[in-house]
């Protein structure tokens, strides 16, 4: 197995990747056309890879795309939890059925979580799937109940 940063030159392979992992992962529908989510995550990773404001890895099996996990980062204002104001949002995180349980997603968090403490965050926060809750666990991750939601759509 090997690791390696993605690239601008990965978006539609990570655009892909995160819409095979939404249709696995979400009961409701695309808010819009699959082409066009396609676009705008194609979009999205091309701007923010660019950036920096997102960073992700891939990791591949004999040449073979096998998991992904990225992080994106935020400045906020400091708090008691956050007295930097920086901190990182774990997320597109999708292993491959033909290469789940195979430790893959663990190398992964623990690749993003070291970005994410070399970058001077103080915390890494996510919105965990029942599959995926375990592995975070693992790592010391803990459930929050502070959290609430406005939709805007």
């Amino acid at each position: 197995m090997q690791l390696r940063e993605v690239i601008s030159e990965d978006a539609v392979l990570l655009a892909e990747l995160r819409i095979q992992m939404r249709k696995e992962r979400e009961k409701s529908s695309m808010p819009i056309p699959e082409k066009e989510f396609l676009q705008v995550n194609i979009d999205y990773f091309k701007e923010f890879i660019a950036n920096g404001t997102y960073y992700g890895v891939i990791a591949e099996i004999d040449g073979k795309i096998a998991a992904t996990g990225g992080i994106c980062f935020h400045n906020h204002p400091p708090s008691y939890g956050v007295p930097n104001g920086k901190s990182a949002c774990l997320l597109n995180m999708y292993t491959l059925p033909d290469f789940r349980g195979k430790g893959l997603a663990s190398k992964i968090v623990s690749a993003l979580v070291e970005k994410a403490r070399s970058c001077g965050c103080c915390k890494v926060y996510l919105n965990a799937s029942d599959m995926g809750k375990s592995v975070y666990q693992k790592f010391g991750f803990t459930d929050v109940s502070n959290e609430m939601v406005f939709d805007l759509l």
